[in-house]
C-alpha cells in the first residue's frame, strides 16, 4: 500500500470553509477513486499550529495515488484550495507519497 501525505497550513479565518470544502468536496471525490482504501484529514493541536492540516490517504498502487494529481475534480479543488493556504503555500501544499512497511491493511 502506498501512503500519500500532504501537509498544508490555511488561514485561520478560512479553515472552517477550508474543512467543509475538504469534508464536502475533495474527501468523497477521492474516495472514489479507483485504488484508495481511505482518507484522513486532521487537524494540528500543537499550541501555535493549530492552522495546519494533514490529509492521509492510502492507496494499492503508486501510480494510483499519483493519478490524484490528474484527475479533473482535483485541478479544480486544488486550484480552489489555494485560495485557503497560508502564504507559505501558495504555490502548493507538499504531498509526499511512502510505501508501507508494517501495520495492517
Amino acid at each position: 500500500m502506498i501512503l500519500r501525505v500532504v501537509h498544508a497550513a490555511v488561514l485561520p479565518e478560512k479553515k472552517q470553509e477550508f474543512l467543509n470544502f475538504v469534508s464536502d468536496t475533495l474527501v468523497p471525490a477521492v474516495r472514489n477513486m479507483p485504488g484508495c482504501r481511505f482518507f484522513y484529514v486532521a487537524e494540528c493541536v500543537e499550541r501555535c499550529h493549530e492552522h495546519e492540516v494533514i490529509f492521509i490517504n492510502g492507496w494499492d498502487t503508486e501510480a494510483q495515488a499519483e493519478a490524484i494529481e490528474k484527475a479533473d475534480f482535483y485541478e479544480g479543488a486544488a486550484s480552489s484550495a489555494t485560495g485557503f493556504y497560508t502564504h507559505r503555500f501558495h504555490e502548493g501544499a507538499l504531498h509526499i507519497h511512502y510505501r508501507t512497511i508494517a501495520g495492517q491493511a
